[in-house]
């Protein structure tokens, strides 16, 4: 794999838009509802079961380019400090309603284990994805067949016992590290690649999407062979439905989240600037802040039922307006967002002088091109 990342490495745009679009797609799912009944609601439901895991690829992708950045020393304080600011905030924003499910805590799992990650030749990096594809499902339905009552646990609060929330954060659980770990790889390994080279981009667009339909294919295939006991016992790893934590939909999604990437990045590689995807850009470099203030609302707004279709499309119209036009404000101070200022603090990290600096700029610079 080529590495892009490095010294004064520009800010990659496409991937920006990307998160933007992966937040934008977060709000439809949480104001639901998810079950479509029409082809219309199918169309306006596309992002459930895809848009969380073009967050995470993307997540995997900005954890690389920090990382890369920073020496060895530096990297473990970096990610603790994130870690436990995304899992203290994490659950106390599962505190405000149980009717949403936050990402957040599993994020601060995987932010821990990232330098970790990192450090390995891209080839065990790539051959960990694939291994964690197949055995962190298989871990799931083995779990579930062992103890097939309760089925799911909860999302983690601050009541929440110590065992039951490792059950829920690596197993059982909404967004479980079983499987959750494999969109982190897959932008890990895609921050390792040139993003600005359009011949790669081309090759990731093209491969993701085919991927996502192959995959998808053969889901649907599988639930028409299998029948109705397609979702029961080991048949489920055969099966690809949205959040279902199995093969076919990690593969299915990932696919079409780095394809995603890859489409962002071509566009604004091509024209420069694009009015919806500047959008999204500005969207996507405050998505933390966005984040955590559409669940906010939305946990003292979102009826104990639920919304009709109507509303929820009404609700989330209004929800990704205001987004995007807060995002678009904000970028025009010129700083980061107020949760993205407070993940950058350098509380955590020595004091550095003006030499220290220059040569750690000069040390990254050189490993860079050795790689």
């Amino acid at each position: 794999m080529r590495t892009a990342a490095g010294a004064g490495h520009p800010r990659l745009v496409g991937v920006d838009a990307a998160r933007g679009l992966a937040l934008v797609g977060m709000i439809v799912v949480n104001v639901g509802p998810v079950g479509a009944q029409s082809i219309l609601q199918r169309l306006y439901l596309l992002p459930y079961g895809r848009a969380s895991v073009l967050f995470v690829v993307v997540a995997g992708i900005g954890m690389g380019y920090l990382l890369s950045r920073q020496p060895r020393s530096e990297r473990w304080s970096t990610a603790t400090w994130r870690a436990a600011l995304l899992f203290t905030g994490g659950v106390a924003l599962q505190e405000l309603t149980d009717q949403v499910n936050v990402i957040l805590p599993t994020y601060a799992v995987l932010f821990l284990l990232a330098p970790l990650l990192w450090r390995l030749p891209s080839r065990v990096l790539l051959g960990v994805g694939v291994v964690l594809l197949l055995a962190g499902p298989a871990a799931v339905v083995a779990y579930e067949m062992a103890w097939p009552a309760p089925r799911a646990s909860g999302p983690v609060t601050l009541g929440t016992e110590p065992w039951e929330a490792v059950r829920s954060l690596t197993l059982t659980g909404r967004y479980p590290l079983a499987s959750w770990a494999v969109p982190f790889v897959a932008g890990l390994c895609v921050a390792r690649l040139d993003l600005t080279d359009t011949v790669v981009l081309r090759r990731l667009a093209v491969g993701g999407a085919s991927v996502m339909v192959v995959a998808l294919a053969v889901s649907q295939l599988m639930y028409a062979l299998i029948g109705p006991d397609a979702d029961r016992g080991p048949w489920r790893l055969l099966t690809g439905a949205a959040h279902g934590q199995m093969p076919l939909w990690l593969a299915s999604s990932i696919g079409g989240a780095v394809a995603v990437v890859a489409a962002c990045s071509l566009v604004l590689h091509r024209s420069g600037r694009s009015a919806v995807l500047g959008w999204l850009v500005a969207c996507g470099r405050i998505s933390l802040t966005l984040y955590v203030l559409h669940f906010v609302v939305l946990a003292l707004i979102k009826p104990v039922r639920g919304f009709s279709f109507e509303q929820g499309v009404l609700v989330s119209a209004v929800f990704v307006t205001v987004a995007l036009a807060v995002a678009v404000l904000w970028q025009r101070t010129g700083t980061p967002g107020p949760l993205e200022r407070l993940l950058r603090r350098t509380w955590l990290r020595p004091r550095r002088t003006p030499a220290q600096d220059h040569l750690q700029t000069a040390q990254i610079s050189g490993r860079t091109r050795q790689q």
